[in-house]
Protein backbone atom coordinates (compact mmCIF):
# COMPACT_ATOMS: atom_id res chain seq x y z
CA UNK A 1 0.00 0.00 0.00
CA UNK A 2 1.29 3.45 -0.92
CA UNK A 3 1.78 6.10 1.71
CA UNK A 4 -1.08 8.58 1.74
CA UNK A 5 -0.63 12.12 0.52
CA UNK A 6 -2.43 15.16 1.87
CA UNK A 7 -4.39 17.98 0.23
CA UNK A 8 -5.88 21.24 1.47
CA UNK A 9 -9.68 21.52 1.17
CA UNK A 10 -11.53 24.83 1.52
CA UNK A 11 -14.96 25.51 3.04
CA UNK A 12 -16.17 26.25 -0.53
CA UNK A 13 -15.39 22.61 -1.37
CA UNK A 14 -12.36 23.40 -3.54
CA UNK A 15 -8.79 22.20 -3.38
CA UNK A 16 -5.70 24.39 -3.15
CA UNK A 17 -3.71 24.08 -6.36
CA UNK A 18 -1.10 26.80 -5.89
CA UNK A 19 -0.16 29.80 -3.80
CA UNK A 20 2.37 32.03 -5.52
CA UNK A 21 3.04 35.76 -5.23
CA UNK A 22 0.06 36.08 -2.85
CA UNK A 23 -2.22 34.57 -5.50
CA UNK A 24 -4.29 31.57 -4.42
CA UNK A 25 -5.47 29.18 -7.12
CA UNK A 26 -8.27 26.72 -6.34
CA UNK A 27 -9.91 23.87 -8.24
CA UNK A 28 -12.90 21.60 -7.79
CA UNK A 29 -10.79 18.69 -9.06
CA UNK A 30 -8.71 16.76 -6.54
CA UNK A 31 -6.40 15.61 -9.35
CA UNK A 32 -5.22 19.23 -9.76
CA UNK A 33 -4.65 19.73 -6.04
CA UNK A 34 -1.29 20.50 -4.50
CA UNK A 35 -0.25 17.35 -2.64
CA UNK A 36 1.98 16.98 0.40
CA UNK A 37 4.02 13.90 1.27
CA UNK A 38 3.51 14.31 5.00
CA UNK A 39 0.84 15.67 7.27
CA UNK A 40 3.15 18.11 9.06
CA UNK A 41 3.93 19.98 5.82
CA UNK A 42 0.24 20.15 4.94
CA UNK A 43 -0.62 21.53 8.37
CA UNK A 44 2.14 24.13 8.07
CA UNK A 45 0.79 25.22 4.69
CA UNK A 46 -2.73 25.36 6.13
CA UNK A 47 -1.50 27.65 8.94
CA UNK A 48 0.19 29.91 6.38
CA UNK A 49 -3.13 30.20 4.49
CA UNK A 50 -4.87 31.27 7.71
CA UNK A 51 -2.25 33.98 8.31
CA UNK A 52 -1.88 35.25 4.74
CA UNK A 53 -5.34 34.66 3.25
CA UNK A 54 -7.59 34.50 6.32
CA UNK A 55 -8.78 31.16 4.98
CA UNK A 56 -9.67 28.26 7.29
CA UNK A 57 -9.19 24.92 5.52
CA UNK A 58 -8.95 21.26 6.34
CA UNK A 59 -6.16 18.80 5.63
CA UNK A 60 -7.53 15.71 3.91
CA UNK A 61 -5.95 12.40 2.98
CA UNK A 62 -5.48 11.73 -0.73
CA UNK A 63 -4.78 8.15 -1.79
CA UNK A 64 -3.76 7.71 -5.41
Amino acid sequence: MKNPKYVIFTPDEKYVVEYLLRQLILSESITEALTFDNQESAIGFKKMLVQNCNLECSVNTYIE
